[in-house]
Order: structure tokens, then C-alpha cells, then sequence
């Protein structure tokens, strides 16, 4: 399952940049930039930063719909 749905979407809403975001969970841009173009999925514990930090749920970042 990749965040790729989301993920670019709403960094660039929130109007933050790749490099903002990748200093703040303490990763590199590219790494992030290989999330968001669906080329690698990030490690749970990443995945769990990037909710937090970006304030959304992990079910809108994996596009995950709740019953």
C-alpha cells in the first residue's frame, strides 16, 4: 500500500516543501520525494512521523476508507 494517493497532496497543501518536511522527521529529501512519487513506501515508524507531523490520520495518508 503506498502513500503516494495523498502524501504530495497534502505536504503542498499545508504549503511546506520536501525539504522542510524531511528535516523535521530527521530524513532525506530524497527519500521523501521516493514517497511521494509511489517508488518506495515509507518504514511504519516513518509513516507514523509523517502523520503526526502533517497532522492527518494514517487512514488519509494510506487512503484507507473507514466503515
Amino acid at each position: 500500500m503506498s502513500v503516494i494517493n495523498h502524501l504530495r497532496e497534502i505536504r503542498t497543501g499545508k504549503g511546506l516543501t520536501q525539504k522542510e518536511v524531511a528535516d523535521a522527521l530527521s530524513i532525506s529529501k530524497d527519500s521523501l520525494s521516493r514517497y511521494e512519487t509511489g517508488k518506495q513506501d515509507p518504514r511504519l515508524d516513518v509513516a507514523i512521523r509523517l502523520s503526526k507531523y502533517l497532522e492527518v490520520s494514517m487512514e488519509i495518508l494510506y487512503d484507507v476508507a473507514a466503515d
